[in-house]
């Protein structure tokens, strides 16, 4: 079972080596997409978190597959590789981004939709979230095709759920009363 403690001290060293070196944005970017890339191979992904493949075929791996990261993401990848602990690379990622947010004040709204949402809706959702939450907001916006419309959105734990299909349920559940 992975420890959010252990995520979130590589977490916030991360966050502080990018703040001193002013590439928090750059770092954060690269880091998702290399999420993305090592989630769209799943035999890398195995390969990676596997106890039996010795470390230095490994790191190997890394540098073969990913020759243009960052050195401090490359050095990242390493010390997680030397200490056993490949698979925490998603939850440190989802926990640099918990520190950012608590560093520069803005909250972290995850947004799940039906449909893409335009620009003109993701801003007014984000001002409207902004002036309720009485801080800015970074909007994370998924897609979700099983929707049948409106949004459920999600702040610190919290999820307010706007969707058509939780309306509906609620409304069956007060007309069976």
């Amino acid at each position: 079972m992975k420890s959010r403690e252990i995520a979130h001290r590589y977490a916030v060293a991360l966050y502080r080596l990018a703040r001193e070196q002013d590439c928090v944005k750059e770092l954060e970017a690269e880091y998702r997409s290399l999420l993305d890339e090592i989630d769209g191979v799943p035999d890398l992904t195995r390969f990676l978190a596997h106890p039996l493949v010795p470390a230095l075929q490994k790191v190997e791996t890394v540098d073969r597959a990913f020759p243009a990261i960052s050195q401090d993401l490359r050095n990242l990848l390493y010390l997680l590789i030397r200490n056993g602990r490949e698979d925490y690379l998603g939850l440190i990622f989802e926990e640099f981004l918990d520190v950012r947010s608590r560093g520069e004040g803005t909250a972290r709204v995850g947004v799940v939709a039906a449909r893409r949402l335009g620009e003109d809706e993701k801003k007014e959702l984000g001002e409207r979230l902004a002036r309720v939450l009485g801080r800015p907001v970074e909007l994370e916006v998924r897609i979700d095709p099983d929707l049948i419309g409106g949004v459920k959105i999600e702040v610190g734990g919290k999820v307010v759920d706007a969707t058509l299909r939780a309306k509906l349920e609620g409304l069956k559940r007060l007309l069976q009363g």
